[in-house]
């Protein structure tokens, strides 16, 4: 498949979503000096901290984000190597890429701002700021990258 430029609608994701990783390595050097030694590193349903680790693993979720990141924008690269729900012919391949690449953008700019919305959660609770994250927060992003998801699904099934 041959690269073409990006929509306005796709950079203003793209830009969202380094936004968010920058957010997210930021939010970490901006509150390094007040992290006490041993910081949250897990939560349970009630967003109270139930496992903690020394304070350089408050970097674990800015890595994930950061290879996540750079994950998605290497595999972005070949569409025509993915799997998709329906087998691909000469008549849909061409729609189906879109349909993939179209999800691919989405689900990087929501993940990028999940992955920030928790990091920001996780330094709220380790400088005593908050007692626990806003579960509320994170199961709402969490809605939003699986209706995403089921929306591109469909998509792909109803382009057959």
């Amino acid at each position: 498949m041959t690269p073409v430029a990006k929509l306005p609608w796709e950079m203003a994701l793209e830009i969202i979503a380094v936004i968010a990783i920058v957010a997210n390595v930021l939010l970490v050097i901006r509150y390094w000096s007040e992290l006490p030694a041993t910081v949250p590193m897990h939560f349970n349903i009630k967003g109270e901290a139930d496992l903690f680790g020394p304070k350089v693993t408050i970097w674990i979720g800015t890595a994930i984000a950061i290879a996540c990141y750079i994950l998605m924008t290497f595999i972005a690269k070949s569409p025509d190597n993915w799997n998709y729900p329906v087998p691909l012919n000469p008549a849909n391949a061409d729609i189906q890429y879109k349909i993939g690449m179209d999800m691919l953008i989405w689900m990087k700019a929501e993940m990028m701002v999940m992955l920030a919305f928790i990091e920001w959660q996780v330094i709220r609770v380790a400088v005593g700021k908050a007692e626990t994250v806003n579960v509320i927060g994170v199961f709402a992003i969490l809605a939003v990258l699986i209706a995403t998801s089921v929306y591109y699904l469909l998509q792909a099934m109803s382009n057959k």
